[in-house]
């Protein structure tokens, strides 16, 4: 009787943490789902896509350039907040091809909250604009995963843009 008492209790265990695997494996698909959401809106210019990623209009979107930040404590000098509205106005005015690369991904979630981590090269047409690392919070909200802050560091290019011919 205690062996399958015991039994029972290691079953229901392992299902447990099956389950709860398994949830966290479609948690981090669905927010890498954001993530290639993301990408493409800024390679296809999709104002509206992009827009619906976001948690609310007022979520902070902030750069921090290293280039700019001096002395042992760094100053607010090179910390630049934005938002991603002008983010995407900006790539939808532009007319040249934009797209932002993502790699070495990390995404830290318990299914209601999450936080991304990832490095980033932004190019316009084929130039390698800027890089760096950068941050996301989300959400989860009845529409999906939402983000609720943006957090980069920036480094320009030193290398001119080419000129084109």
């Amino acid at each position: 009787m205690k062996i399958r008492t015991i039994m029972a209790v290691l079953v229901m265990a392992l299902s447990s943490a099956a389950i709860a695997k398994e949830e966290e494996k479609s948690a981090n698909q669905e927010i890498n789902e954001v993530i290639e959401a993301f990408h493409l809106s800024i390679i296809e210019k999709d104002e509206e896509k992009f827009h619906d990623l976001f948690y609310d209009k007022s979520i902070p979107w902030i750069s921090v350039v290293p280039d700019k930040r001096t002395g042992s404590l760094p100053s607010q000098l090179g910390v630049q907040p934005g938002s991603y509205m002008q983010f995407i106005s900006w790539i939808v005015a532009t007319k040249e091809k934009t797209e932002e690369k993502f790699w070495d991904v990390e995404i830290i979630t318990d299914k209601e909250i999450a936080s991304v981590h990832f490095k980033y090269s932004f190019h316009i047409d084929d130039y390698k604009s800027n890089w760096g690392d950068e941050a996301w919070h989300l959400l989860k909200t009845a529409d999906g995963w939402k983000i609720s802050s943006v957090i980069y560091s920036y480094t320009r290019n030193p290398e001119p843009k080419p000129k084109k011919i």
